[in-house]
């Protein structure tokens, strides 16, 4: 397996991370002890990335400040996109134009608030059959309730359409792009600028594009508020019934989560209330419906589940 390139995607805007995603951008969110940019990181890592870069725009000297202080970002390349954001497509361009890159490598795309999480020797034997491809993306299966745009699939699993979301019945089982590509960056064709994904780095109306589709894989999604919510606390759930799960020892590893701090019986972590899951420096004596504490306590609390950090609290529902 060649990874030459990997391009963590976190220039957006946090818009699904509600009034906090306004202050604290989406990719600094921390997952127990390190925060989602650090974990995605350290994953490109595991897996063999030779190069590492990160887009950056919305509260991008925040996120780039934050990184100055950890040691995991060291020799990461940070390219910014200014006056306007390039849109993923434009993204990908951009780094490929760079002059030690210019078209050349394979590169490898992750999304950073979701982990599709494989071993690396899974990786590489995924990998291995398309090292001719153009591109190769990642589907996989959702509700259409959740709001994914659908990938139209020809029995060759070839990509040959996008349906939009809005024209696909609710609750129906749909295929959609995970974010997650692998891109023969020698066979694109320079575009400069904004330009979308499925049109300048995957055109599937110009080229064969397949799309492998993960099943019963490990899937880790802190895309929204909600999903943030259940998801650090569905980690908590595996650890009390597997404690040898790999993303969890991909976790504890990278001393993103502390076991010590790990109440099963009150289902907590760092706290002696229950369902209380703080992340905050100081320890809170809580008698309150269940929360994650991000940063200090806030003046109010909700009359249920919530997310704390700093003056805002945000409910989940």
């Amino acid at each position: 397996m060649q990874i030459d390139h990997c391009l963590i995607l976190a220039a957006g805007f946090g818009t699904r991370m509600g009034k906090i995603g306004e202050k604290l951008p989406k990719v600094l969110w921390p997952v127990f002890e390190k925060s989602l940019l650090e974990l995605q990181v350290a994953y490109a890592r595991y897996l063999g990335a030779k190069k590492i870069y990160i887009n950056l725009h919305f509260m991008g000297e925040e996120i780039e400040q934050f990184c100055k202080s950890k040691s995991i970002f060291e020799d990461v390349v940070f390219l910014w996109e200014k006056p306007e954001i390039l849109d993923i497509g434009g993204a990908v361009h951009n780094l490929a134009s760079l002059p030690e890159v210019k078209y050349k490598g394979k590169l490898l795309i992750l999304n950073a608030d979701q982990f599709f999480y494989l071993k690396k020797e899974d990786m590489e034997n995924i990998l291995k059959p398309f090292s001719k491809s153009a591109a190769l993306i990642f589907s996989y299966f959702v509700n259409s309730s959740s709001g994914y745009n659908a990938l139209e699939i020809n029995t060759n699993r070839e990509v040959k359409g996008i349906i939009k979301n809005k024209d696909i019945a609710p609750n129906s089982k749909i295929e959609t792009y995970t974010g997650i590509s692998y891109i023969d960056l020698a066979q694109l064709s320079p575009v400069k600028g904004v330009s979308s994904f499925f049109e300048s780095v995957c055109s599937f109306k110009a080229k064969q594009i397949p799309a492998l589709l993960l099943e019963n894989v490990d899937y880790w999604d802190f895309g929204t508020v909600n999903r943030y919510w259940e998801t650090c606390f569905r980690i908590l759930e595996t650890y009390s019934s597997n404690s040898n799960h790999p993303f969890l020892r991909f976790l504890v590893t990278e001393k993103a989560m502390k076991t010590w701090k790990i109440d099963l019986l009150k289902f907590s972590y760092n706290a002696k209330a229950s369902r209380v899951i703080n992340l905050a420096p100081d320890s809170f004596e809580l008698d309150s419906n269940p929360c994650i504490i991000i940063s200090k306590q806030p003046a109010k609390k909700m009359s249920g589940k919530s997310i704390w950090w700093n003056s805002i609290v945000e409910e989940v529902i």
